[in-house]
């Protein structure tokens, strides 16, 4: 078990390159046991909960490669990397990890940045 609820934007460049061919932006939000955390994880902590979110959506995403923090404070982390899908193609990816007013924690990506 994880401690995130997650929510994921789908990229529609990813979509297009797995095949999907959509280009509209979707949202799909999975709960998940959630233990008390103060402090959001880090660039490279949260790749595979984005890689889980993603394919989830159908989008195969291989790897995150490069994450670089874009912003970082206690409650949120916002990263953006070079995200490797199965069909070989790379886009840049922008993802976060953000504690809500409820004190959940959220994932996020996106193909624009989300700060």
């Amino acid at each position: 078990m994880n401690k995130y609820s997650y929510v994921a934007i789908t990229l529609a460049a990813m979509l297009s390159a797995c095949g999907d061919g959509g280009s509209s932006t979707n949202t799909e939000t999975v709960s998940a046991a959630t233990t008390p955390s103060v402090e959001a994880g880090t660039c490279e902590s949260i790749r595979p909960d984005v890689i889980r979110i993603a394919a989830g959506n159908g989008v195969n995403i291989v790897k995150i490669y490069d994450p670089k923090v874009v912003k970082s404070e206690p409650k949120k982390i916002s990263c953006s990397g070079r995200a490797l899908v199965s069909s070989g193609q790379e886009a840049v990816i922008y993802y976060r990890d953000s504690q809500d007013a409820d004190g959940d924690w959220l994932v996020q990506y996106a193909e624009e940045p989300l700060d």
